[in-house]
């Protein structure tokens, strides 16, 4: 008879300060830039290309902190992985 494998367990505190972490992460930055875009169109009157200047330049601040944010994670998940082969 084979033994049982142990269960691989996840630290439930980590993944819910993850989750939370790139929520912030993608909500904190397009909060901004709409704000600012909107604001910047009011004072120069140029609704509405500044907004959508701003929201293009909140979606790519949002891809590279959160591209940030995951790289280290998946990292150290790879390198679990590969020290369990």
């Amino acid at each position: 008879m084979s033994q049982p494998q142990p269960q691989k367990s996840t630290n439930l505190g980590y993944v819910i300060a993850m989750g939370s972490q790139l929520g912030i992460l993608i909500a904190f930055p397009m909060v901004l830039m709409i704000a600012l875009g909107i604001w910047l169109d009011r004072k120069m009157n140029t609704f509405p290309w500044i907004l959508l200047a701003s929201i293009f330049l909140g979606i790519g601040l949002t891809v590279l902190d959160v591209y940030k944010a995951i790289i280290p994670f998946l990292e150290k998940r790879s390198d679990k992985n590969n020290k369990d082969n």
